[in-house]
């Protein structure tokens, strides 16, 4: 509970939070909140200034954009969650026994990951697409792919620094099989961190599927992806600046709500924060 009035007290925290709530809200009740389907063509209405009909206006199809992005927030934020949960799968297992059996595990998982760092993330995921092809399912594996290196360097850290303790040592001495011990001792006392990382790092991932659905790489048209929407209203942005505008005000709330929520959760869980 104390934790949980810490975070209730940083207001940044608690605004992303509430940001990151309404975008939940809005994309899941979608249909209950907007009459319009998302990719329902009406070309007599393109390019309909907002108005009550339409209050975000239209698109170059005729389609109403408040009901592209209500429904694109599902898209975007569960590419932005399962492509940290992959990350998370993969890294931090990696960076527990790299950081724990060291020697020649150690060094090959190192190089992996300093090779991987070599790339920026972006870099990195439009590669992978490059190789996957493009579609829903290949960019949550090239976002997340691409924040994997960071997840083993945070955990290898935590392994290196926790497998020195004095539980540890006693585990050892008890004659405890090596990988309950990553897992009961290392992993459980590492999770602070990584969750306070990996919404951090939520943030990140929506930036790089926006990016691969701008160039035309990520989810495909006619779904409603806000990276997509940014990259089909790029061509009218001086005839109708509001099809460029709102989904990237869309992606710019969801990775500041993001990166608020995770900057109060580090300052509620790490106890070396606490004024």
């Amino acid at each position: 509970m104390k934790k949980v009035r810490i975070f209730a007290l940083n207001k940044a925290a608690v605004v992303g939070v509430v940001i990151l709530a309404i975008f939940a809200f809005v994309a899941i009740a979608a249909p209950l909140l907007t009459p319009y389907d998302p990719v329902a063509q009406n070309l007599a209405a393109a390019f309909n200034p907002p108005s009550l009909a339409h209050p975000f206006g239209t698109d170059d199809l005729g389609r109403d954009m408040l009901a592209r992005i209500m429904y694109g927030g599902r898209y975007t934020l569960m590419i932005g969650v399962a492509a940290v949960t992959l990350a998370t799968l993969i890294g931090v297992p990696l960076g527990l026994i790299s950081g724990y059996f060291g020697g020649w595990i150690d060094m090959v998982i190192m190089r992996i990951t300093d090779i991987m760092l070599a790339f920026n993330p972006f870099l990195l995921a439009l590669v992978l697409v490059a190789v996957l092809g493009v579609g829903l399912n290949s960019v949550i594996i090239a976002a997340g792919i691409g924040v994997v290196p960071q997840f083993i360097r945070l955990t290898r850290g935590q392994a290196l620094s926790l497998r020195e303790q004095i539980y540890v040592e006693a585990a050892q001495a008890f004659g405890e099989r090596p990988l309950n011990i990553v897992r009961r001792h290392l992993l459980r006392n590492s999770w602070t961190p990584i969750i306070v990382f990996a919404t951090l790092n939520v943030g990140l991932t929506i930036l790089v599927a926006a990016g691969l659905g701008f160039l035309g790489l990520g989810v495909q048209a006619p779904l409603p992806e806000w990276g997509t929407m940014l990259g089909e209203g790029r061509a009218y942005i001086f005839y109708a600046s509001y099809t460029t505008m709102l989904p990237g005000l869309a992606i710019f709330l969801g990775v500041l709500a993001f990166n608020m929520a995770g900057d109060g959760l580090r300052d509620a869980l790490d106890p070396s924060l606490r004024v």
